[in-house]
């Protein structure tokens, strides 16, 4: 077997074990889930698993990750192709219309109860903030994008705006993530767009 294909199956089987973990983590949630929970759901031996991933944490801290730049590679190459950062920004807010809610409190769930876990142990926390950054440095280009070509305001602190635009969006996803209904959730974010934009326009009357 050629080194390729043997990098290869490697990580097919990474994506294997990190998809039945993500089930358990669900179905269970993350603390009350066990190494024994997933191999067996798998099927697999845990020396198997241990040659991949050398705790839960980790498997957690790597879906997340991998979820992140998948959506930040698929934003960027967007972006790109929208001269404008307000059309980017209407791109995005389409982007969390389109996604259903029942997907939304899913993976709200998941991260929630993994933060209050992290919270208690430091050694995550670090890691747990570079996933963070990457979704706040993605915005915080986007603004910087804006003010640079005249859109947005030249006094805005963009990587204040970039954490007030996740709280509001994250505070959203919590405030549905028990109740709540499809149509309000989607009026909801449509009303954050307009709020949105009207801080970071020069002139957001003109615009909305």
């Amino acid at each position: 077997m050629s080194p390729k294909v043997t990098e290869r199956y490697r990580e097919e089987k990474r994506a294997a074990i990190l998809a039945g973990a993500l089930e358990c983590f669900i179905e269970k949630g993350f603390q009350a889930t066990t190494i024994d929970d997933i191999v067996r759901h798998l099927g697999i031996s845990k020396g198997a698993l241990y040659g991949y991933f050398p705790s839960k944490e980790d498997m957690y801290l790597q879906m997340a990750h991998k979820r992140m730049d998948d959506m930040v590679g698929s934003l960027t190459s967007r972006f790109k192709e929208l001269p404008l950062a307000a059309d980017r920004l209407h791109y995005l807010f389409g982007r969390f219309q389109s996604q259903p809610l029942s997907e939304l409190r899913k993976w709200m769930a998941f991260h929630m109860e993994f933060m209050l876990y992290a919270s208690r142990r430091p050694e995550l926390i670090e890691m747990h903030q570079q996933y963070i950054s990457k979704a706040i440095q993605l915005i915080d280009t986007l603004i910087q994008a804006g003010v640079k070509n005249g859109e947005f305001r030249a006094d805005l602190d963009t990587e204040s705006a970039s954490y007030l635009f996740w709280s509001v969006r994250d505070g959203l996803a919590l405030h549905f993530l028990l109740g709540g209904t499809e149509e309000r959730y989607k009026q909801h974010v449509a009303d954050m767009e307009a709020m949105v934009l009207r801080y970071l326009l020069k002139t957001p009357a003109a615009e909305i």
